[in-house]
């Protein structure tokens, strides 16, 4: 099977969600490695979800990760498809189309083509290759990979996520996280609003305090991710018509640059939001429910993967907004960074595509990272 062969088998399986089901593809995904001579395992998650985990040359001392996961989101409205059905691989005009042809699916299969192409040479240091499930539609299954020690340091050295970056080399990523917040108002009857307290205006001025907020965190960009980022993306208050509201719930989205990955931080800029907008008006009241924070990805540029990749790729590495599994490999001791073949402009999209020129310059980077990673 060529790549594209591989890419087409791979958009066969329904993997969409949620809910997902990554099992079959998972099992076949298994057999491909094995085929070629991997020791190949499945990690079952959850019912019908399962990682896949395979080694050449095991044991040999740690050496390259290729991983990527099996997962898509949903195809959305079918009649928005115009060239193929979700779940038929198609080429036409030197472009593979179907859900995932480039998250990740494309992207999977370069993978395996550079792995079946060298797997009978004499490995010198270990190649792992990993498919994870739920990175798209929920699970973030990658912890199962790391927690029950199914790859590990001594295996990689350092590891590649072909995420779709046009083959840009992304070195830092930022992390994201969340915070929820409650304000609270009083109910009364809407035909005399001034016995209560309305929580959904209360809640507009926190809104407007956070305007300011975001301004403040402009000042201070990371140089390859700019400002930290935070964004109102649900709102939920009042129950009924004809009734003054008396809470409003604010969920807020962090994009989160290097240094303001502790939740403590987050949960420090809503103290102030908060205590500055009690300070003009004494009966505002708001209560922080939660926040989450995930660390950033910030893989130093002298490494020894981006040094590996710029010399291959002679481009200079880079940053994205967005968030990956590279954070979890490099936390766990495998410094990993993101470059893989399509646009990310076309993940999630009716007629989803990869030019095929993209999918063969990584199934021949991923060529040559292998080589010189675990041959040489």
């Amino acid at each position: 099977m060529t790549a594209v062969e591989t890419a087409k088998t791979l958009i066969s399986y329904d993997t969409s969600g949620p809910p997902a089901r990554e099992l079959p593809l998972a099992k076949w995904i298994r057999d491909y490695l094995e085929d070629i001579g991997a020791h190949a395992e499945l990690q079952i998650v959850e019912k019908d979800r399962a990682n896949v985990i395979g080694k050449i040359g095991e044991g040999r001392g740690p050496g390259l990760l290729l991983s990527g996961h099996i997962d898509v989101v949903l195809a959305g409205d079918p009649s928005l498809w115009r060239v193929t059905t979700p779940f038929e691989g198609v080429v036409k005009s030197g472009r593979l189309y179907g859900r995932g042809a480039c998250d990740m699916k494309g992207p999977d299969a370069a993978i395996l083509e550079a792995a079946k192409a060298l797997s009978k040479e004499r490995f010198k240091r270990q190649l792992t290759l990993s498919f994870t499930a739920g990175e798209d539609t929920g699970g973030w299954y990658v912890k199962k990979v790391i927690e029950e020690g199914r790859v590990t340091k001594r295996d990689a050295r350092f590891g590649i996520i072909p995420e779709p970056s046009m083959m840009e080399i992304i070195r830092a990523h930022k992390g994201a996280g969340g915070i929820k917040v409650m304000v609270r108002g009083r109910a009364a009857h809407s035909s005399r609003p001034e016995l209560g307290v309305n929580a959904i205006n209360k809640a507009s001025d926190l809104l407007q305090e956070l305007r300011g907020l975001q301004k403040k965190l402009n000042e201070t960009p990371h140089p390859l991710l700019g400002p930290t980022t935070v964004e109102c993306t649900l709102i939920n208050g009042g129950f009924k018509a004809n009734i003054i509201p008396d809470q409003c719930t604010l969920t807020l989205n962090t994009r989160l640059i290097p240094g303001h990955e502790k939740p403590a931080v987050s949960r420090g800029w809503i103290k102030e939001a908060i205590q500055a907008c009690r300070a003009k008006d004494p009966e505002f009241k708001a209560d922080i429910l939660g926040v989450t924070a995930g660390k950033p990805l910030d893989v130093p540029e002298d490494s020894e993967v981006v040094r590996l990749l710029t010399k291959m790729l002679k481009k200079q590495p880079t940053g994205a907004p967005y968030y990956t599994e590279a954070v979890n490999y490099t936390a766990a001791g495998i410094p990993t960074v993101i470059c893989g073949p399509g646009s990310i402009d076309q993940a999630h999209t009716p007629d989803e595509y990869i030019t095929l020129k993209q999918l063969e310059l990584g199934v021949k980077t991923f060529k040559e990272s292998i080589r010189q990673v675990c041959l040489l």
